[in-house]
């Protein structure tokens, strides 16, 4: 199958722009032995950007998703996957998620916005979507998570994480670490303890942890709900090398 690659314009704004980044050339399981094949059957992709899951996907030869949908804030990604993307695939389908971004979407609904589905998945990936979003919608997405998770289903999720133990001018109503006054969604940062207890208020059970691979970056979470019958895991230290993974600050046009 020939599948076009997004325009360096779009992927620029997700991070990482060469090819390697959007490709499955040996069309293996895109997340290897993190998550079992038969969690792929139907993908809920939150934040797909410019279909670098989605194009990933496509390529997967064995449990390649008998349904999956996409949404971004982002509009111009979503248009391009819609145009490239989606036509290659009758079940692959992608949405406009319309919520305020100052970046990305700055028109969009500043309350928070329902998925745009009553579907059920059997896998949620939420890859460099927490790590964006204040602490004034947490619960909201993540409820918005476990609503369209099925029985058994899996929650996969990076996070940005730190102890405010270590932080005792913090109030208990403060959870959030933010890098940027001017757009606080550039980063967000949250207490650890915090992920824990609203992924439990939300019926998630966090079953494997993958540290940072840069020390203090994404924390990989996978989780499920009670019929998936796991155990909760521990969160180990952090002792991955110190190095610089720095997002995007602005689009480029």
């Amino acid at each position: 199958m020939d599948i076009p690659f997004p325009p360096i314009e779009l992927r620029k704004s997700v991070g990482p722009v060469e090819d390697i980044y959007f490709d499955n050339p040996d069309g293996g399981l895109i997340f290897g032995d993190q998550i079992a094949p038969e969690k792929y059957e139907r993908f809920f992709d939150f934040g797909c950007g410019c279909g670098r899951n989605a194009r990933q996907l496509l390529l997967q030869k064995q449990h390649k998703p008998s349904r999956y949908f996409g949404v971004d804030l982002y509009r111009k990604s979503i248009e391009w996957c819609k145009a490239n993307l989606e036509p290659l695939d009758g079940n692959f389908s992608f949405s406009h998620h319309d919520a305020f971004n100052a970046g990305f979407n700055p028109s969009g609904s500043k309350e928070d916005v329902p998925f745009q589905t009553q579907e059920k998945f059997t896998l949620v990936n939420a890859h460099s979507v927490f790590t964006h979003i204040v602490e004034s919608h947490i619960d909201h997405y993540l409820s918005e998570c476990a609503r369209v998770l099925d029985k058994g289903g899996v929650f996969r999720a990076t996070w940005f994480l730190f102890d405010k133990t270590g932080f005792p001018m913090m109030q208990e109503f403060q959870n959030c670490l933010y890098i940027n006054p001017e757009d606080p969604t550039n980063a967000t940062i949250y207490d650890v303890n915090y992920v824990q207890r609203k992924y439990e208020e939300n019926g998630l059970i966090i079953f494997k942890i993958n540290p940072p691979a840069v020390r203090g970056f994404q924390w990989d979470l996978i989780a499920t709900n009670e019929a998936g019958g796991q155990s909760k895991a521990e969160f180990p230290d952090d002792v991955a090398p110190i190095g610089i993974v720095r997002p995007p600050l602005s689009l480029t046009s």
